[in-house]
């Protein structure tokens, strides 16, 4: 071997050496707070603007998958009270739970209320509410679901023509709790 291997020979040899005992101890799995929460996902509820009784959106996170069945469990626990002062919002539904049913691509949502209590407009938020929140995970991938109302088991009225949730209005940003200008389109209001 020349004197030059042997030289190269050794320093790889020291370098393998001070790599193998570096001084850093080998360690189990460490305890460093808690583990990540995931991805923060948006539910979009239905609440009855007070001043003239047409459906608007408020937003809330999760953290948790979203589907008609949180999203109802959300929109049953009302309006928080910055958005009944800041936005003018309310809610039309009893005060009583619900049972939330998938099927395919119908959802079921049994109100625990009388279906004399239960009005057109508490309908409304229920349907915009579960059809602004799909199931995402849907191995059918059935798009916007067929959604019943029912109060104990009974079918509540709904409004013959349904309704169109994209004419509820939006909380105004620049002027909570009041329109900038008329919207066009129908009403979703009723009762």
């Amino acid at each position: 071997m020349s004197a030059r291997a042997a030289r190269a020979a050794a320093v790889a040899a020291l370098l393998a050496g001070c790599l193998a005992a570096c001084g850093i101890p080998t360690t189990g799995v460490v305890e460093a707070g808690e583990p990540a929460a995931g991805i923060h996902q948006q539910v979009t509820l239905y609440f009855v603007r007070a001043e003239d009784g047409a459906l608007a959106t408020a937003y809330r996170t999760a953290d948790t998958h979203v589907d008609a069945e949180l999203a109802v469990g959300m929109l049953l626990k009302g309006v928080g009270d910055a958005e009944a002062k800041m936005l003018g919002l309310a809610s039309d539904l009893p005060p009583a739970g619900a049972t939330v049913r998938i099927r395919g691509g119908t959802v079921t949502v049994d109100l625990g209320a009388s279906a004399d209590v239960v009005s057109r407009t508490a309908v409304d938020q229920i349907v915009c509410t579960v059809r602004a929140n799909p199931d995402t995970t849907d191995p059918a991938g059935t798009g916007t679901p067929q959604v019943v109302v029912t109060a104990q088991g009974v079918p509540v009225p709904w409004r013959p023509e349904g309704v169109d949730c994209s004419t509820a209005a939006e909380p105004w940003p620049d002027k909570p709790g009041r329109p900038t200008a008329p919207r066009a389109g129908g009403s979703v209001s009723g009762g």
